[in-house]
């Protein structure tokens, strides 16, 4: 942490890096912007630039199936070349880490959370994506790797050829067993079709439907309510926008503001979930979550009450408290 709150976090895409195959729905080079892995070299460049310590994030691919050496190479770019008091975060497979000699070469550096790549612990659902992967492995991975204390994070997906939400909140739940009382980051990414990649294909035959956007919406918000009553620590909903991605993304719930509705979604299902009725009183910071997007957080209030968004906006309010009301 900085003296004024968390890191700055300084990302380095490697698209495709140490992966072994290709799953279904994956584009790395579409979704992050980067089409070429960058060296340790030019990490070093960048990072000597720097006016302040700064999290270096390896994103992409599989940061552990590089190799030791490479490995190496890019831990040593931080450590040497990054201001003082910087960390390490890094994306790889679970199983990448099973490997004693590669963990106690990670923990000679100063990591921030190692995020491992799961999308689902559901063996039909990995099986479809062409996803090298063995739930069973996955959490014995885990276990192993919190048995050395070093220090995780997850990443999951929704709406993946033969999910379902029930297979969502299971994934939560076993990774909520592993993880025990400890708050691990959590990215949550609804799955795009994006052109090129063999989902595409799938979605033009007919073989996978992809999400709409109010189902991912709920689908989001049922898993994001679980995942912070199970102590998870959300980071990222959805992925980083850009022009690229827009332009690339043929089916599936693309809008530049899924993260937040879905955050909304969360909040209001937790606020009906202690009282279907009202009233309901929420912290000021959430005020957004009702009012913006055409009031969305509101009439979905309105929605699971049973009632309109009239009279749910009475029975709603804020602490520290808002003057006007929402409608």
């Amino acid at each position: 942490m900085g003296m004024n709150g968390p890191m700055k976090k300084l990302p380095f895409f490697l698209p495709f890096g140490g992966c072994r195959g290709r799953c279904v729905y994956c584009s790395q080079a579409v979704i992050t912007g980067v089409d070429e892995i960058p060296s340790p070299e030019h990490v070093s460049s960048v990072l000597r630039e720097l006016d302040g310590p700064r999290e270096v994030c390896f994103f992409g691919g599989s940061f552990c199936r590089f190799g030791r050496s490479a490995i190496k190479e890019y831990l040593d770019s931080v450590v040497n070349n990054a201001p003082e008091g910087s960390r390490i975060r890094f994306s790889t497979y679970p199983g990448d880490l099973s490997d004693r000699s590669v963990r106690d070469l990670i923990r000679k550096y100063p990591i921030a959370c190692i995020e491992l790549g799961i999308p689902s612990l559901d063996p039909a659902v990995l099986s479809l994506c062409k996803r090298d992967a063995d739930p069973g492995i996955i959490l014995a991975d885990i276990k192993t790797i919190m048995d050395e204390s070093l220090p995780l994070g997850v990443q999951i997906m929704i709406g993946l050829p033969g999910q379902t939400m029930e297979s969502s909140l299971s994934d939560i739940r076993k990774l909520a067993e592993s993880k025990g009382p400890l708050s691990w980051d959590l990215r949550i990414y609804p799955c795009l079709v994006i052109e090129g990649t063999e989902l595409e294909s799938m979605m033009r035959e007919g073989r996978y439907s992809p999400l709409k956007l109010d189902q991912a919406i709920e689908w989001g918000g049922a898993v994001l309510g679980s995942a912070l009553s199970l102590g998870f620590n959300p980071i990222r909903i959805g992925l980083q926008e850009s022009e690229l991605l827009t332009s690339k993304v043929r089916g599936g719930p693309h809008h530049p503001a899924l993260g937040e509705m879905i955050a909304s979604e969360a909040l209001v299902r937790k606020l009906i979930k202690n009282s279907r009725t009202g009233p309901w009183v929420v912290p000021y910071e959430h005020l957004s979550k009702f009012t913006g997007h055409g009031c969305f957080g509101l009439r979905r209030l309105a929605e699971f009450a049973g009632s309109t968004a009239d009279i749910v906006s009475d029975k709603l309010s804020f602490f520290p408290p808002v003057s006007t009301k929402i409608i």
